[in-house]
């Protein structure tokens, strides 16, 4: 895994600044460019192609979709805003895809307030992390249960009975999540929280890394310099 960047302080800042400079392109053919940058960091780094296609396909109607709309508004300039706006959105998920192959959430978070980011924004976004791992863990114990009592939702994609059934469940489903979470939450001021997230100290970073990082963003650099040129 040659352009893999260990260090998440400095995998971060490299990968971060290049999407800042991908999404800013004005023209399709730079943006398409940082595209096959990022296939290249992709394939050096290691990340499975499974892996990037798992998350590469939620995007695909949106892509779909500015292929459709933008010509049919603008014309034959339509096909460049869309080609555009689709190598921003592909090379965001590449980036994404690279920071996060390897990198656990808590890591990427400890890694946030090293670099000085606000600790409110943090704890915000542990917050929606957790409560949301919280809202689907109650919601798959009560389809679970509803399974069990010899419940079957229809195999169409529209059936009015599901959606019948689930609407009743949901004022519940809200109910449960409220209440576990609050329990959530008196578990960890039982463990010493009292609003502020630990830093933790990180090891320094090796050498190596210090180069990855300086040509990665030196190559994004070079990208986004030719266009103004």
């Amino acid at each position: 895994m040659i352009s893999v960047i260990r260090d998440p302080r400095l995998r971060v800042v490299a990968l971060f600044g290049a999407l800042a400079l991908g999404v800013s392109v004005e023209r399709w053919q730079t943006a398409w460019g940082f595209v096959a940058l990022g296939f290249v960091w992709l394939a050096a780094g290691g990340v499975p192609g499974r892996l990037f296609w798992r998350r590469a396909r939620l995007v695909l109607p949106l892509l779909a979709f500015m292929f459709v709309f933008f010509p049919w508004a603008y014309g034959a300039e339509g096909w460049e805003k869309a080609g555009l706006y689709a190598g921003r959105l592909l090379f965001a998920v590449q980036t994404l895809s690279l920071t996060f192959h390897g990198l656990p959430a808590p890591a990427f978070f400890q890694t946030l307030l090293r670099l000085k980011v606000p600790s409110i924004f943090v704890e915000m976004a542990l917050f929606t992390l957790r409560y949301i791992d919280v809202f689907r863990a109650e919601a798959s114990s009560m389809l679970r249960g509803l399974r069990s009592r010899g419940y079957r939702a229809a195999s169409r994609w529209f059936s009015p009975a599901t959606y019948v059934v689930l609407s009743k469940l949901l004022g519940s489903l809200l109910l449960r999540a409220f209440r576990r979470s609050e329990r959530v939450y008196l578990g960890m001021l039982s463990r010493g929280y009292r609003g502020v997230v630990p830093v933790r100290e990180l090891p320094p970073h090796a050498f190596g890394d210090a180069w990855k990082a300086a040509w990665m963003a030196g190559a994004a650099l070079a990208l986004f310099v030719w266009e103004k040129v």
